[in-house]
């Protein structure tokens, strides 16, 4: 700082009359004298008439009230600023402090040494930035953030010219986008595979296109909608194949249950093969329980007959039979309460 100051500061004169705060105030004084002088003047030119004209008179005692006015603000400027310099320096004179022009340069002298260009101080902190650049970088692909990570590849290669480590690291980031990406679609492939098992034929469905449509560019998954309807449509076809062989064997309840089964995947065009031996199916079914029903009347078992009862409402609610099963349902429920206590009594 003080070689700063002394190749800032230049070779300044000797002190000048009023350099000192003392003089200031001396002069100050002997302006309010000469102020008083010039309101005596004012005065007696007021009290006079010995002025050739009129004007005259008038215009002389005004000047010397205008004099009076200027002298004393100079006077009255020069008396404060003494007083503040002595305060603040004693009576030393202005030439010992640094002059405006001194402390302009010492000021724009210390600015060119502190505040330093970007460039300047990228250089000075260069191994810093760099070591906390690569260690970011090492975490964001730890952390799957490949996006942030590829901006600061990006950096560490055009800022710092560091071209092979960043390729490096792309290598690493792409790497392990794509693992990432693998173990993503293999979690999807899975819950397809697990909603095919089930049977869930739309559920695979939709998410057989989301996984399209996230990763249109894997091999894995391009055929995986066409895989999930043609998956469907094979299970569609052995379902008909059962249901025509239960059908054939006179084997209704299985039969039923395949046909319920089928109706989830048949469209109508597609059921119109089917509909006579459903129609078949269905009618031999309502007969059989028509049968059990009345053998069940027959024989008092009133339990067995309110289940088959029950089953005809349940299937078969527009049918005459079930008119008459309903017709009979209540006694019926009457008489199995009283044969279920008189059971457990025994």
């Amino acid at each position: 700082m003080a070689e700063a100051i002394r190749q800032a500061k230049p070779h300044t004169k000797g002190p000048s009359l009023f350099s000192t705060p003392l003089s200031l105030i001396i002069g100050a004084i002997l302006l309010k004298l000469l102020v008083i002088t010039c309101l005596f003047t004012y005065i007696w030119a007021r009290t006079n008439t010995w002025f050739p004209d009129e004007r005259t008179q008038t215009i002389v005692p005004v000047l010397f009230l205008v004099l009076a006015v200027i002298l004393t603000s100079i006077g009255m400027t020069m008396l404060i600023v003494g007083a503040v310099r002595y305060a603040i320096h004693g009576n030393r004179p202005s030439t010992d402090a640094l002059q405006d022009n001194d402390v302009i340069v010492l000021l724009n002298s210390i600015n060119d040494r502190m505040l330093l260009s970007e460039s300047t101080k990228r250089i000075a902190h260069r191994h810093q930035s760099l070591q906390m650049l690569r260690q970011t970088i090492r975490q964001d692909i730890a952390k799957n953030d490949f996006d942030p990570a590829m901006v600061l590849v990006g950096e560490l290669s055009q800022t710092y010219g560091y071209r092979e480590e960043s390729e490096v690291y792309r290598e690493q980031i792409t790497a392990s986008q794509t693992a990432e990406q693998e173990a993503k679609i293999t979690e999807a492939l899975s819950q397809i595979d697990a909603a095919l098992q089930r049977h869930e034929f739309d559920l695979a469905e939709r998410q057989a296109e989301k996984v399209q449509r996230l990763y249109p560019d894997s091999d894995r998954v391009k055929a995986i909608v066409s895989n999930v309807a043609q998956t469907r449509e094979q299970y569609k076809h052995e379902v008909e194949r059962q249901f025509l062989f239960a059908a054939e064997k006179d084997d209704v309840d299985r039969a039923i249950g395949l046909l319920k089964e089928l109706d989830r995947y048949l469209t109508e065009s597609e059921a119109e093969p089917f509909r006579e031996t459903a129609r078949g199916i269905i009618g031999r079914k309502r007969d059989n329980l028509g049968v059990q029903f009345k053998i069940a009347v027959h024989d008092h078992e009133w339990l067995r007959a309110v289940r088959v009862g029950e089953q005809i409402i349940q299937e078969f609610p527009n049918t005459k039979m079930a008119n008459e099963v309903r017709g009979m349902i209540d006694l019926l429920r009457g008489r199995a309460v009283d044969q279920q206590a008189s059971q457990q009594a025994q």
